[in-house]
């Protein structure tokens, strides 16, 4: 009844004026303040708010049987965003595959025994976790990650590098800067380069601009990038041990992974071919006898764990997260 007074109340707004009586104001205000979240109109705080009911009903519907499903959600910043907006802001990620001009990573150098657990963060080869906002450059955000990854362990420093720069002045090889993009069409604009800037000489807006590379901003070069044979899961697993972080895309369409919280990430629904959505893989390692991947995101650190998810491994190529990977060659 509180529910179709509000929705009653929502339409009587352009006739009438009404005292609107949210649900679970407190918690509701909290959240809008956590999150630093206004409106400009009642009336669309009343459309963000029933949104955000209906995403807060689906987490604790999901959180009351998040035994049988491994893992939990919890409210983020996300709450007041339809799955319209998502989609259109966030998963913009566009499917590379095989390409003729890059080469495949080769596994036989490699021992065949897999460590149990690894995580780069201790090798000091990940930067800290870093949100893209509402800009569609999550492809921007796993390029950066692979280069910082594999530039700290050829030379000794991890230095965050621009995911500007890459949005800005990647268009001309394919990318379409907040409005989507991949890791191959960047690797390529670095590559023809000669190298990315900093992100503290070309510092993230969260908007497309026009190129402002500079040699003296110069962070990381690459000489070509190595593709992991599409959807190989071993060989995933053998890059991640030996080589260093990894980019890949993942299927990031379900809101179990827009809300996700903890535990072992799984879902049957996951496609393995349409992924839409860059992260940087991190990590391996088992939790409460579910294999994991260690994913890094672009969500800020108040997504996930810490801004990380752990995503089921050996679960045949779940969510296509071994489908589109790659990492650069210095």
């Amino acid at each position: 009844m509180k529910m179709l007074s509000v929705l009653v109340c929502c339409v009587l707004l352009a006739v009438v004026r009404c005292e609107v009586q949210y649900q679970h104001p407190e918690e509701w205000d909290l959240w809008k303040t956590e999150h630093g979240k206004s409106y400009e109109s009642q009336r669309e705080e009343l459309e963000r708010h029933l949104v955000w009911l209906s995403n807060r009903e689906y987490i604790n519907a999901h959180n009351a049987n998040s035994d049988i499903f491994g893992f939990t959600l919890s409210m983020n910043h996300f709450g007041d965003i339809s799955d319209t907006e998502f989609r259109e802001h966030y998963l913009t990620y566009e499917p590379v595959g095989q390409h003729n001009s890059s080469k495949v990573f080769d596994p036989t150098p490699y021992s065949s025994t897999l460590p149990e657990y690894v995580d780069w963060r201790t090798m000091r080869a990940v930067t800290p976790v870093k949100r893209q906002g509402q800009c569609g450059s999550s492809y921007a955000f796993a390029t950066t990650g692979a280069i910082e990854g594999a530039w700290a362990l050829a030379n000794g420093v991890l230095q965050p590098l621009s995911e500007q720069n890459i949005i800005d002045c990647s268009v001309v090889y394919g990318n379409h800067g907040c409005k989507g993009g991949n890791m191959y069409n960047s690797y390529q604009y670095i590559v023809a380069n000669d190298g990315i800037d900093t992100a503290n000489a070309y510092g993230y807006i969260e908007q497309q601009s026009y190129c402002k590379y500079t040699t003296g901003g110069l962070g990381a070069e690459i000489t070509g990038f190595i593709q992991i044979a599409s959807g190989n899961e071993q060989d995933l697993q053998t890059a991640v041990a030996y080589v260093g972080p990894i980019a890949t895309a993942v299927d990031a369409s379900s809101s179990a992974f827009r809300y996700y919280s903890g535990g072992v990430y799984s879902s049957i629904r996951c496609s393995r071919t349409k992924m839409n959505h860059a992260v940087l893989v991190t990590g391996f390692g088992t939790y409460n006898g579910a294999d994991y991947y260690l994913v890094k995101n672009s969500w800020s650190k108040g997504w996930g764990v810490g801004g990380y998810i752990m995503m089921s491994r050996n679960s045949y190529n779940q969510c296509g997260i071994s489908t589109d990977a790659s990492y650069p060659s210095l």
